[in-house]
């Protein structure tokens, strides 16, 4: 697979991950402290996929009333991404995610300090998709701290950012 013809192959898997993200970020809007989205590509878990990328878009929040404990926290996110089609079950420590599609969505609890309100983590992961001679490229265009972002604005609610191009 030629550079060009990857590239393409990576922009198009980041499409239904950023509206799965969008769909599911709104979902929960009322009822947890948002932050935004950052998007970018790593390895596929398949040792085999050599010249394969995923693409995730992850966002922390963390809990509105310090009075819900951790687990109903957990309960009340879970009962909102189900409302929006995604059915959540236990898939390790703190951790609730379903596939559909070939998206991978998961509410991950993470471990928090004093009396500091619950904080989450919404992750969206893409399929593993065959990039060949353009992962090279992709990976030094996602490199270091560059991310995608996503944040929502009034002109768009629910953006999917620009590819980023390593020229």
């Amino acid at each position: 697979m030629s550079a060009a013809d990857g590239k393409k192959a990576a922009n198009e898997s980041r499409q239904p991950v950023g509206k799965t993200f969008w769909k599911l970020h709104y979902s929960l809007a009322n009822h947890v402290f948002l932050t935004s989205g950052t998007g970018g590509f790593t390895n596929c878990t398949d040792p085999k996929a050599k010249d394969s990328v995923v693409y995730v878009v992850e966002e922390p929040f963390s809990r509105k009333s310090k009075a819900q404990t951790d687990e109903q926290f957990m309960t009340t996110m879970k009962n909102r991404v189900s409302a929006v089609g995604w059915d959540l079950k236990p898939s390790g420590d703190k951790v609730q995610s379903a596939t559909k599609n070939g998206i991978e969505v998961q509410l991950r609890l993470l471990d928090r300090t004093g009396d500091s309100a619950a904080l989450a983590r919404l992750d969206v992961r893409g399929k593993c998709t065959n990039v060949g001679d353009a992962k090279d490229d992709i990976f030094h265009a996602y490199g270091g701290s560059e991310r995608d972002e996503y944040t929502s604005t009034s002109a768009s609610p629910s953006p999917i950012p620009s590819f980023l191009s390593s020229d």
